[in-house]
């Protein structure tokens, strides 16, 4: 090989190279969105299930009146 290829070989593994980091980060930034969504999501789950236990609540307590 000549100096040349070995130049242009070098080129393109730094460009892999950049190009993986560039996925590695954009990979731990996703990620970290991700997690944050999981979390805004349990916390939803966790309203939805005490809004159903009021209602259910509140249902028992008008039809407790209607008795």
């Amino acid at each position: 090989m000549s100096f040349k290829e070995f130049d242009k070989l070098e080129e393109k593994i730094n460009r892999l190279i950049a190009g993986l980091k560039a996925l590695r980060d954009e990979n731990q930034k996703l990620k970290k969105e991700l997690q944050g969504v999981k979390q805004d999501s349990s916390q939803r789950d966790s309203e939805k299930s005490e809004i159903r236990k009021k209602i259910a609540s509140l249902i028992d307590l008008v039809d407790s009146i209607g008795e």
